[in-house]
């Protein structure tokens, strides 16, 4: 069973949350199907960092525990101005690092 958890979503707006889940339920779709994980739980911890001079940017931390894998922990944290990049960019990461381990 694949489950994504949120941590700190009450610090986006409407338009960001939706943007965000989106986004995640999407490729988290995708990561299952490439990896060809049958439990997974994915904690997606969102930080909204703001900044009187260029407004704010956002700071995404993703947890994967991927039960049957060598390694059980898979962490990734990326920051970025845009929320979608940097969601992108942490499953660009999160697959890559999965990739690598479990490869060997």
């Amino acid at each position: 069973m694949a489950e994504i958890k949120y941590v700190g979503l009450k610090e986006l707006d409407d338009f960001e949350t939706d943007e965000l889940k989106k986004i995640s339920e999407a490729e988290f779709e995708k990561l299952m199907k490439k990896t060809r994980l049958k439990e997974a739980e994915l904690t997606i911890a969102v930080k909204k960092i703001h900044n009187a001079d260029k407004g704010h940017h956002y700071e995404l931390v993703f947890k994967l525990n991927a039960a049957g894998t060598k390694k059980a922990w898979f962490d990734v944290r990326h920051d970025d101005f845009d929320l979608a990049k940097v969601a992108h960019r942490c499953f660009e990461a999160l697959n890559s690092h999965m990739h690598k381990v479990m490869s060997k």
